[in-house]
């Protein structure tokens, strides 16, 4: 499996959103752009990351709107519009979603399904055959700069051999050490926001995010 990079746009100050966008594009797989309605999780981004602004950020690179959010549908149609790539729903957040990943392959765009650290990744065995991403999350959603929870690897591992092709992801205290850790467990996405951005050199921290790529 290919590993990807994804930095998250959440640790950048908002006024540097853009030239840094601009500084690392083609350089990262893709840009992971955290959308969240302050109910499904306590943080408001909508307005940060609204579709206008992900319609601003004409990269190379693909972009990935995880939407953290009670109602993802509501955001599919201006977030394709907008130009993601990918849509990142929650399965807590859905009744349906084998019917929230046909949605929004329906508008041509890839589609992901995300799962809280007190979720079994047993909930998605029905639907790893829909989607082309599952995103375990590593700390409890909502804020960036939190402690990773190393109790997550087992499920990377159970959904690796469950779906040996489905790209998987991680996001939420990943690092190089946590990242290599995830990469040995199975993932292949890695999400890193605070250990590329809040560095003192965040270049030379992606350059060591992607020299990962040769695990």
């Amino acid at each position: 499996m290919n590993v990807h990079i994804s930095p998250s746009l959440l640790s950048l100050p908002e006024a540097e959103t853009k030239e840094w966008v601009k500084k690392v594009d083609g350089q990262v797989d893709s840009f992971h752009i955290d959308v969240m309605d302050n109910q499904f999780v306590p943080n408001y981004t909508l307005e940060r990351f609204a579709p206008p602004f992900v319609a601003q950020l004409k990269t190379k690179s693909a972009k990935d709107v995880h939407l953290m959010t009670e109602i993802p549908s509501k955001y599919y149609n201006t977030y394709f519009e907008a130009g993601a790539d990918l849509i990142i729903f929650h399965y807590e957040a859905v009744k349906n979603p084998g019917l929230e990943a046909r949605a929004i392959h329906n508008f041509g765009m890839k589609a992901g399904i995300s799962i809280k650290p007190n979720t079994p990744e047993s909930v998605l065995d029905e639907y790893l055959d829909q989607v082309d991403l599952v995103l375990v999350m590593t700390v409890e959603p909502g804020f960036g700069g939190q402690a990773f929870l190393a109790n997550q690897l087992p499920k990377i591992e159970a959904l690796r051999q469950k779906a040996p092709e489905l790209d998987i992801a991680v996001d939420g205290g990943i690092n190089p050490d946590t990242g290599r850790q995830c990469l040995q467990a199975g993932a292949n996405v890695l999400v890193a926001g605070n250990a590329i951005f809040n560095q003192p050199d965040p270049l030379a921290a992606l350059d060591t995010f992607n020299r990962l790529k040769q695990h």
